[in-house]
Parts: structure tokens; sequence; C-alpha cells
């Protein structure tokens, strides 16, 4: 997508005086509106800010990186494409199985990073209909006029798994609050992966209502064998690391084990402390809670550095 100066460095010379840190060698992180971003990515949100309109049918999946945005994804094309004549293959087979032949991220792009901004790789011209975008912004920096706009969807994916640190769209406790506060209002839909993983059928169900799409629970069962873990994680598409490329990353690094629970093999006791004591500090009186599993006292603190 085409764009214009907005958002270009004398744009964001504002930003002259923020709080910097560098976050890894040569990605610096810029603290603006109580989260840390990459200066890209807030002349990104600049660029979405004067540029995107949207529509009353859009749908926006929302989701702390690293928690779970292939399988969000994944359950939207399955449901959607079932639903709309317009989600149709490229090939234009209205009944083919868009995951069997492309990676969920090729189907739905991210807003900030892929349909608007300097770097844009999406015409959004050519994005499926209903328009279906991701994001990892926090709420509060989701522009008004999308967050205002009363049928717009937004859908939260929280997980278990923390990351402490300064990291990008963090801290990862008050992104998640910021999305659990707004969970009562129509146009949200909240969900974790614990629930997802525990009654799938159930959760995918809520999501279908939640998009006002009709599916059967034999169509519903489909939905979830075709968008789980087991698998999207052996389809040829996201097995092929040398055409099988999303932002640089081979698809095949997108699937992971895909459990829960998993952090107690990768914590320590001290480490998963630490976090029981930050979750109660940032979200005492809101009814978020972790579920963390109890630490593998055979881990050591140097492991894991």
């Amino acid at each position: 997508m085409a764009t214009n100066a907005q958002g270009s460095d004398e744009e964001t010379s504002f930003l002259n005086d923020s709080r910097k840190v560098e976050w890894r060698p040569g990605t610096i992180l810029v603290y603006w509106k109580g989260f840390w971003l990459m200066l890209d990515l807030i002349k990104s949100i600049m660029i979405v800010e004067n540029q995107f309109k949207p529509l009353p049918s859009d749908i926006l999946l929302a989701s702390y990186p690293k928690t779970g945005t292939t399988w969000l994804k994944a359950l939207a094309v399955s449901i959607i494409s079932h639903n709309s004549k317009a989600w149709i293959s490229p090939e234009g087979d209205a009944q083919a199985d868009l995951l069997q032949t492309h990676n969920p991220h090729e189907l739905i792009p991210f807003l900030e990073m892929e349909t608007f901004g300097e770097n844009s790789s999406q015409n959004i011209n050519k994005v499926l209909s209903p328009w279906v975008f991701s994001t990892h912004l926090p709420y509060s920096i989701l522009l008004e006029h999308v967050k205002n706009f009363g049928v717009v969807s937004f859908i939260f994916l929280a997980i278990q798994h923390m990351l402490l640190g300064i990291v990008p769209e963090g801290p990862f406790f008050d992104h998640v609050l910021e999305y659990w506060k707004e969970r009562e209002k129509k146009n949200v839909f909240f969900v974790t992966y614990e629930e997802l993983k525990e009654n799938p059928k159930e959760s995918v169900r809520s999501l279908v209502e939640f998009l006002r799409c009709s599916m059967t629970s034999e169509e519903i069962e489909q939905v979830v064998w075709k968008s789980s873990h087991e698998r999207l994680s052996k389809l040829d598409v996201n097995i092929d690391e040398v055409k099988g490329i999303w932002l640089g990353i081979p698809f095949n690094l997108y699937f992971r084990k895909g459990v829960v629970g998993d952090g107690k093999n990768q914590l320590t006791t001290e480490m998963m402390e630490r976090l029981e004591a930050l979750e109660n500090q940032r979200w005492e009186g809101s009814g978020l809670k972790l579920k963390l599993s109890i630490a593998n006292p055979n881990i050591k603190l140097m492991d894991k550095i």
C-alpha cells in the first residue's frame, strides 16, 4: 500500500526525548504511551491513523506476541471461509481448504506491519472480505476510530506463557489487562489459550456465535481439526523451510509444542514466584489469574541464561 509523508522521521521527532533501550543488537525500543515499541512500528501506527477506514464487518484479532496468534488466525480462517463466499482459494475454488495450501499468516495480515506502514507488503484492496486483520498493539494504542466503531470485532488471546523485562508491546501484564477490562463489550471476545486447549469445541462454538456465523456441531468439529496444531504442523506448506517464509521467519518455526504448562520446564522456581508476585501486583482485584504450573526443581537459573 502506498504511503505518504505521515510517519516519517520528521513526524516522529517528538520521540527524541523518549526513553529508549537496546532490546537486542540493532533493535531499539521506545517507551511510548506506556508500552515499549520499535520506532518503525510507531511510524506505522501513525500511518494507520491517517489511512485506515474500518468497515462494520471488520474483525481484528488482537494478541500479545507468542501467545497463540497462529492458532487464532487458523480458527478465524476456518470459520469465516465456511460462511463467506468471498473467502475462496486463489484458484477460485470456494470449497478449497485454505489452510491446506496457505499458512494462517498469509491469509490474515498484521494491520500495523503488513497492511500499512513504510514497508507494507499487503495491498488492502486484495485482502479477503470481510476484512480480518491481526494486531499485537495494546488496546489503549488502538485507534480511537477503531475502538469506537461499534461493530468492529476484537478477539484477544491470552496465555500463561510470560515474558519478563523490556520487550516489544510490553509490559505483558498491562497489555492483557487492557483487553480484559473491555471483555464485557459486545464487540469484544476474550478467550485464553488454556480454555481453547481444555475445551476447544465449546470455545470455538462461542467464537462462531460471536462472529455471527452458522455452523453445525459436525462443522465445528471440522474447524477444530482443520485448525489444530497436530494437523497444521504436519502440512507441507508449513514444513518447507525454503518457500514457507513469513516476515523473514520459516513457517515451521510458528509451530512449537502447542501445549499448556511447559513453563514449568523452562522456568526456575524463583522465576515462577516472581511471575506470581508480579501478577498479584498488576492484576489485583481484576479477576484475572495466571495458571502457573509448579516449576521443575531441577532447573537452575544458569540453565536459562
